[in-house]
């Protein structure tokens, strides 16, 4: 930004008070300060606008994808397996074979899951 002053004016710059005259021209963050603190003044210049960042593309590094709403989380507590398959069969079948499928699946989680699955049954 680059203002010139209009009126001559005292402001609090820096730890300083500094006198500023009328007709002079600031550029950078004192002129936004001079600005911005209702010193008369009359703009000559704008800061520029910011380019908007690109699209990413398919190159770009991608963030990690945050756990897959679709894969049971048995690495996790029995609850939170639980609270993810919640009442519905079909992913209660889905972590039970999962489940199974480990080194040591655990017998409290098998149950859980099993009474959950077979509730499509009844």
């Amino acid at each position: 930004m680059r203002v010139r002053v209009t009126k001559p004016t005292r402001t609090y710059w820096n730890y300083t008070v500094i006198d500023v005259a009328a007709d002079e021209e600031h550029d950078g963050e004192f002129a936004r300060h001079l600005h911005d603190s209702g010193v008369h003044v009359d703009v000559l210049e704008h800061d520029p606008t910011p380019e908007p960042a690109p699209a990413p593309g398919p190159d770009d590094e991608q963030p990690p994808a945050e756990q897959d709403d679709e894969d049971p989380p048995l690495d996790g507590t029995i609850a939170n397996l639980v609270a993810w398959v919640g009442d519905d069969p079909a992913r209660a079948q889905a972590a039970l074979v999962a489940e199974q499928a480990k080194d040591n699946p655990r017998d409290t989680a098998v149950k859980a899951l099993t009474k959950i699955a077979n509730t499509a049954t009844e």
